[in-house]
């Protein structure tokens, strides 16, 4: 029995010690072209109660409307593994506030949902500013 309970003891810290060894990976920088500081206002959260009229800008980056008539660009943490187009899409658990670095965009596909962190969000100043980073960030 005794000799069970050093075994034991010897397995659990072992299986303890294996479970605190990570491997840390870099997390991937976002593309140059999405460093828009310069050119517009990039928000850590927002008051979106009515998040609608979502438009696909490239792979990883969105605009929506939130509240009726304000214009977001949200750079999302990885490339989108399929188009938006004829897809259920949201934010995963949306309260009044989405949060840059927390807060999950979803499309719904045949295999099921797929996740992506909203990195950045950036305001956008209307329609027409909406359309030139939908240009610009196209190419």
């Amino acid at each position: 029995m005794k000799m069970m309970m050093k075994l034991f003891t010897i397995v659990a810290l072992l299986a303890m010690t294996a479970s605190c060894v990570t491997t840390t990976t870099a997390p991937s920088a976002l593309p140059e072209k999405y460093n828009l500081g310069n050119e517009v206002k990039e928000v850590k959260r927002i008051n979106a109660i009515n998040v609608s009229n979502w438009d696909q800008v490239d792979n990883q980056a969105l605009i929506f409307t939130a509240n009726g008539s304000d214009f977001f660009l949200a750079v999302l943490d990885r490339p989108l593994e399929a188009s938006i187009a004829n897809q259920v899409i949201g934010i995963v658990d949306q309260k009044a506030t989405i949060v840059a670095g927390f807060d999950k965009f979803f499309i719904r596909t045949a295999k099921g949902r797929q996740y992506y962190l909203i990195e950045k969000i950036y305001e956008l100043a209307g329609r027409d500013q909406a359309k030139q980073m939908k240009e610009k960030l196209s190419k």
